[in-house]
């Protein structure tokens, strides 16, 4: 899906435009510096004149002290894809290698250290708002409301894969405002692509949630 013959492991680099040679050994000495972060993986993507740009972002953080995340990324350019679905069936398919690539090295030698049961209950609180639950919640009580929601214990015990990833996808069909009903263009990519990435052991997160995507992969697009 990507459009380069350079492999994943030396596309990445900071924001300051130092390259990195391995992204693997790059993350590995985050891991060992830290063995609680999270690596999320998030990918957008934007229209140019000639060319279809995708920004791809790995973004290392600790939810536990909250201090900001670390991010690096890469960009790729594609012959232009004028139609707006495949645009965005494409971003799942090259998070998709990407992350498969990445969670494949890291299993030789990183086991999850981030998934405590409060995670377990924010991941499981943004799973059931993307079915429509929770609609009600304002941000200032979301905390409390995720707080008291109950795992099961076959909910306790799922081994998520070793990266999360975040697309810019929204689970909600549409809206209704003062113009009138307006339907969300990656809807049909979310109900595609988001429940078998899913499946086979993917935390994803999505609207509003999705910050690798609509965050750190937005910016490198603008």
């Amino acid at each position: 899906m990507l459009n380069s013959k350079i492999p994943i492991k030396s596309r990445f680099k900071k924001f300051g435009g130092e390259f990195i040679p391995d992204i693997i050994q790059y993350l590995k000495d985050q891991i060992e510096r830290d063995p609680h972060i999270t690596i999320s993986l998030g990918c957008d993507s934007v229209q140019r004149h000639r060319k279809t740009l995708y920004a791809v972002t790995l973004m290392i953080y600790n939810t536990d002290i909250r201090n900001g995340a670390h991010v690096v990324f890469f960009r790729d350019n594609q012959v232009k894809i004028k139609d707006n679905q495949e645009r965005l069936q494409k971003e799942a398919l090259i998070i998709h290698e990407i992350a498969e690539f990445i969670n494949t090295e890291l299993s030789t030698f990183y086991k999850r250290m981030d998934i405590s049961d409060l995670s377990r209950k924010q991941y499981k609180y943004h799973l059931e708002r993307c079915l429509g639950k929770f609609d009600y919640v304002n941000m200032i009580d979301e905390e409390n409301v995720i707080k008291n929601i109950t795992l099961t214990e076959s909910e306790k015990q799922i081994n998520f894969n070793l990266i999360d990833l975040h697309l810019d996808f929204n689970p909600n069909e549409g809206k209704i405002d003062s113009r009138g009903y307006s339907k969300n263009k990656s809807n049909i990519t979310y109900k595609s692509y988001v429940p078998w990435l899913r499946s086979i052991g993917y935390r994803v997160w999505v609207k509003p949630l999705a910050h690798a995507s609509t965050s750190a992969a937005d910016l490198l697009l603008q």
